[in-house]
């Protein structure tokens, strides 16, 4: 048995290697991940064909959301579920990933595509028209969305893990408009919606997400969504913006005047009437309406909590990398890489504002020279993925990952300039189990592109005396460490849809130090998520660990999981348009370059943070570096295990200018502990404090605040002198010398 295995993994590893010449085109999709909607195919087919892929559903019954000591209120809201289908989020930790293609045609697919976990779904076209969605007469067609999820122990509905998914590059002719009710890794890019964009479902609850090269002919209802980005959007003259709870940020959207709409149905609630003289600006409060109320019959308030950042005039934006295919007069067809060209707004010839398409101006690859490469599956075994693609990169040529899980052995190395590592279908690298990272791209490239990837921690190989080392694990190390690269200003790095992840899976050993690090320079990013997991996936017969928050995974605790931080910049001139980073042990980011720009920041601290997190200073957002711009940033704290004091949110040299640090804010999600604070240049602090659940401190610079909130922080002050005796650090400090970390469960016998 073992020489069959052995002579297995010998054939097996030389399937797929790169051409030495050119590669196939079409390329050969793996048919188990990758499904193509043909332009030939009927809309009965097709729709048979998604019926397959999309995620569980459940019909809702009297006893799942209702319950005796609710009022009869409650209880007539929660009726409106019964009977009704709806999707459930059991596909979570799936190991499945999914593109959904749809092949350009000149009527539109008349479909539902429900969007689920891991799954992409895109045009093949090279313009956005290319591929439509329309309705089927009476028949209301969606075309690709993404509704909220039955939460049977929430009972109710939620988006707030609706995440992991993206959808791009076609146009929604359907009456109902387009739904992306998402939150955070759920990205929606390169679509022309000709009615309505809605971004929540029913006003449940939803905690963010990325907008990006769309154009909107209708309202752009951003409704329970926490923060948004929206980014180079064109909103119609007769379209509308509806602003959403905490904080939006636009850049390089163009709206109408007077944009800012009064929502439908807000003054049948005894609304006011909106004024006229509401357009689309920077403000630190926002006209919007409580959403969640409205449908209650009760009547509407204006909440002016929320804040709009607004950036018209961006330096430079770049365009996520697409594949396209073209159908020739002979039946055959060619698949391309679009590399779409920065469009740069300094000097005499500025490029135009707003979405952008058509493609019309993308740098066009034939896939002759793209190498398709493929994740081990059961029916194919591949131990050296990573050398073949190293060899395609070392060729010249670009890549495309095809959508699965890729366990690397050695680094993914971009050595050339402008090439393109491109992922399709949430394909997901692991990191090398010795410490290596995922990628790394050599110093003294430019213009190189890498999206649409996922990326997992592993579990790294002890060292003996691992106190000692001083090697940084990452997954992304963008340039070389501790050398200068200006980068090429007209010719940037690009970073797009970077989904990292420490945990969720089974294995709570898994571990980085850094999730991503930048020490180019102009280096450009557009969605980056990075998640050090606060819940992993339940082993067979587990339970949870905390029942009480009515939850199906295992809530993680101090010393699993590990991760210092998320993102460390080290590059001058780095801009990043959308940026969320989560519950790291340390700073969540460390910002060290120059010029540095952060549009729209989202941050949640550790769940499982002890006293030290608080006593050690650690921010949500740490700048060291000079003249850095960062606009939109939410800190929150959800401290459940230990009552954390954090002196505050953001760390700036600059904290107290507000046209630098543009509407920052924290908020107190549940839970114990606080954000004291929420800007500090290093030795003055400003906003705050935060206390009551779901409550929204600002900084709004004045005497009588700092007066106000003297004697708290003098208890900030005390916070700090902590002892450093809570079990959390004294296993930490066991873990840096002796290596090990709790074992992970593979299977705990039922309870």
């Amino acid at each position: 048995m073992i020489f069959a295995n052995c002579a297995l993994d010998s054939i097996t590893t030389k399937a797929n290697e790169p051409s030495e010449s050119a590669e196939p085109n079409p390329p050969q999709w793996p048919e188990s991940c990758v499904t193509i909607i043909t332009h030939d195919m009927s809309d009965e087919d097709a729709q048979k064909k998604l019926k397959k892929l999309e995620d569980s559903t459940k019909l809702v019954t009297k006893d799942m959301v209702i319950t005796e000591d609710m009022t009869e209120d409650e209880k007539a809201q929660k009726e409106k579920l019964v009977g009704q289908i709806y999707f459930v989020p059991k596909e979570h930790f799936s190991s499945e990933r999914k593109a959904i293609f749809f092949e350009p045609r000149e009527e539109p697919y008349k479909v539902d595509v429900q969007v689920g976990y891991y799954v992409q779904v895109a045009g093949l076209g090279a313009s956005a028209s290319d591929v439509k969605f329309a309705d089927d007469g009476a028949s209301k067609k969606k075309g690709p969305y993404c509704p909220a999820y039955f939460n049977e122990k929430l009972r109710g509905l939620t988006t707030l893990d609706t995440f992991w998914r993206s959808a791009e590059n076609f146009t929604n002719q359907t009456e109902g408009g387009q739904m992306w009710a998402v939150s955070q890794a759920a990205p929606i890019r390169r679509i022309h919606v000709e009615k309505d964009l809605t971004l929540h479902d029913a006003g449940a609850q939803a905690s963010g997400g990325h907008l990006a090269n769309a154009q909107v002919e209708g309202a752009l209802i951003f409704g329970s969504q926490q923060q948004f980005c929206s980014r180079s959007v064109t909103v119609g003259d007769s379209g509308a913006i509806n602003l959403g709870a905490w904080s939006n940020v636009f850049v390089d959207t163009v709206a109408p005047k007077n944009c800012l709409k009064t929502p439908v149905g807000w003054t049948n609630y005894g609304g006011n009437q909106f004024g006229e003289d509401l357009s689309l600006e920077t403000r630190p409060f926002n006209w919007r309406t409580d959403w969640n109320r409205l449908g209650e019959g009760i009547q509407p308030n204006v909440d002016k909590k929320g804040a709009s950042t607004t950036v018209s005039v961006p330096k430079t934006t770049v365009e996520k990398c697409f594949v396209a295919m073209e159908i020739f007069e002979d039946g055959t067809k060619k698949y391309f890489l679009h590399v779409p060209q920065p469009r740069i707004r300094t000097g005499d010839e500025l490029s135009p504002l707003g979405a952008d398409l058509s493609g019309a101006t993308d740098d066009k690859r034939p896939f002759e020279n793209v190498y398709v490469a493929r994740a081990e599956t059961e029916e194919y075994h591949d131990n050296d993925v990573a050398r073949k693609i190293n060899i395609a990169l070392k060729q010249g040529k670009d890549v495309v990952l095809s959508p699965g899980i890729y366990h690397l052995k050695e680094s993914i190395n971009i050595v050339k300039n402008d090439q393109v590592l491109l992922g399709i279908g949430m394909a997901t690298l692991t990191a090398p189990p010795n410490g290596e990272p995922c990628i790394r791209v050599s110093t003294g490239t430019e213009g190189v592109r890498i999206g649409g990837i996922m990326f997992a921690a592993s579990k790294i190989k002890k060292v003996p005396l691992p106190f000692l080392s001083t090697k940084t694990t990452s997954f992304i190390e963008f340039g070389k460490e501790g050398v200068t690269d200006a980068g090429n200003p007209n010719n940037p790095g690009v970073l797009t849809d970077i989904f990292c992840r420490v945990g969720g899976d089974l294995d709570r050993e898994v571990s980085t130090d850094i999730m991503v690090r930048i020490h180019q320079g102009n280096v450009i990013g557009d969605k980056l998520w990075l998640w050090r997991a606060d819940h992993v996936k339940l082993a067979d017969g587990e339970l949870p660990n905390f029942p009480d928050k009515n939850l199906d995974y295992h809530q993680v605790v101090l010393g699993e999981c590990p991760c210092k931080t998320g993102l460390e910049v080290n590059g001058d001139n780095v801009v990043i348009h959308g940026l969320a980073v989560e519950h790291t042990d340390e700073d969540q980011v460390v910002w060290n370059g120059a010029d540095g720009q952060v549009h729209f920041y989202q941050c949640e601290l550790p769940y499982d943070a002890d006293h030290n997190f608080g006593a050690n200073n650690f921010v949500g957002f740490r700048v060291n570096g000079k003249n850095h711009y960062l606009g939109g940033a939410g800190v929150y704290s959800n401290f459940r295990d230990y009552n954390v004091i954090v002196k505050t949110g953001i760390s700036h040299p600059s904290a107290f200018d507000a046209n630098v640090v543009v509407n920052p804010f924290t908020v107190h999600l549940d839970n114990i502990g606080r954000i004291m604070t929420v800007v500090s240049d290093g030795s003055t602090y400003g906003g705050g404090p935060t206390y009551e659940r779901a409550m929204i401190s600002k900084y709004l610079s004045s005497k009588e605040e700092e007066e106000e909130h003297a004697d708290d922080k003098k208890e900030m002050e005390a916070n700090a002198m902590v002892r450093k005796t809570s079990w959390g650090w004294f296993s930490e400090k066991l873990t840096s010398i002796t290596g090990s970390r709790p074992s992970s469960p593979t299977a705990v016998p039922s309870q």
